[in-house]
């Protein structure tokens, strides 16, 4: 979604009086993010692939009613392109559109396509991709665009910003896919980091459900800190940090890749096709990264953790290297490139 949101910007930023609208799930988070972009946001009753075992006909029935949906709504609002985010929410718009024969443009964020965009990408005007690799899990013949992945322009703008090394606050962002596990490892690693810690300060992103045990600890420990559920300025956080600790979404890969920041990742280890995994991969062997695979206890997990965290803090020259290597995998222009991509695709489509 947020990459989508990102797109949205851009080509609003270019053509002012265009109408950009969202169709989804009714996910709070979903829905909450697109109406703070400003973004008008329109659920479906589309249905998750993780139900099709379990519940088929009902599967099938409500993706079938979220492709109806999805038409009845561009034949009223005629839409220009419709662009396919990668998860499965966005199967029935793109399917509505090919069929009605709107130009259809997919993004990937993930280094192994989602199987949406598998099933999707035949058809599709453009496949827009994080990675170079991802053209080796798409069937031949497929338009594969290499963009990068697009972030919010105020991260974007970071790439510009010092490449010195002498910041001392280590992010931490729990906040996402399987956070519980990353911010009890963190703590504990911080129990054994104790003496190390002092003279850096923590700044810990931890969701909703662990906010208060977080604190706790941290409080205990007597280290410099702050944390929220939730930081509004993400920009000036990855802008501030040294160091930071995170799972391998590709969205915060790209995000960190634009501040520069030295990253150990945490894979989240029941991510489809072992994405997350494979996303971090990239960054390690670019320089940019290191891996803590999680374990499975989490003393285990917070034992490596703790080990890998203190090297890099007692090491300024490798997280100097570390930043370097992971500005040499930004792509800031991404929002940018995807948009003129969409403008051709629409633009080819016209010629036919």
């Amino acid at each position: 979604m947020i990459p989508g949101l990102n797109v949205a910007r851009e080509l609003q930023q270019r053509y002012p009086q265009a109408v950009m609208q969202f169709l989804g799930s009714g996910r709070p988070q979903e829905e909450g993010l697109v109406a703070s972009a400003g973004f008008q946001h329109y659920a479906l009753s589309s249905e998750s692939l993780a139900t099709a075992r379990r519940r088929p006909w009902q599967f099938l029935w409500r993706n079938w009613r979220a492709v109806r949906q999805a038409r009845a709504l561009f034949q009223d609002q005629k839409p220009t392109a419709v662009i396919g985010l990668g998860g499965f929410a966005s199967v029935p718009p793109v399917v509505a559109a090919r069929r009605m024969g709107i130009p259809t443009v997919l993004l990937e964020q993930n280094i192994i396509p989602g199987r949406a965009t598998r099933w999707l990408c035949r058809r599709a005007g453009a496949v827009c991709v994080s990675y170079a690799a991802s053209a080796e899990h798409l069937p031949a013949g497929v338009k594969v665009e290499q963009t990068g992945n697009p972030v919010h322009p105020d991260i974007a703008a970071l790439v510009a910003s010092s490449h010195t090394d002498q910041r001392r606050i280590l992010l931490i962002l729990g906040g996402s896919q399987g956070a519980s596990a990353v911010n009890r490892a963190v703590t504990m690693a911080a129990d054994i980091l104790q003496d190390q810690l002092t003279g850096w300060t923590i700044m810990h992103q931890t969701g909703i459900n662990d906010w208060r045990e977080v604190e706790h600890e941290y409080q205990r420990l007597g280290l410099e800190h702050t944390t929220s559920p939730f930081f509004s300025d993400m920009p000036q956080r990855y802008a501030d940090a040294g160091l930071a600790v995170s799972r391998a979404g590709a969205t915060t890969l790209a995000e960190l890749a634009c501040a520069g920041c030295p990253t150990i990742a945490i894979p989240y280890p029941y991510a489809a096709d072992d994405h997350q995994r494979l996303n971090a991969r990239e960054f390690v062997t670019a320089g940019a990264a290191k891996i803590v695979e999680q374990q499975s206890t989490l003393d285990q997990t917070a034992e490596l953790l703790a080990k890998q965290i203190s090297r890099l803090l007692a090491d300024d020259a490798r997280r100097l290297e570390m930043r370097h290597a992971m500005h040499s995998l930004a792509r800031p222009l991404a929002a940018r490139d995807v948009a003129d991509i969409i403008c051709r695709t629409v633009d080819d489509s016209l010629k036919r």
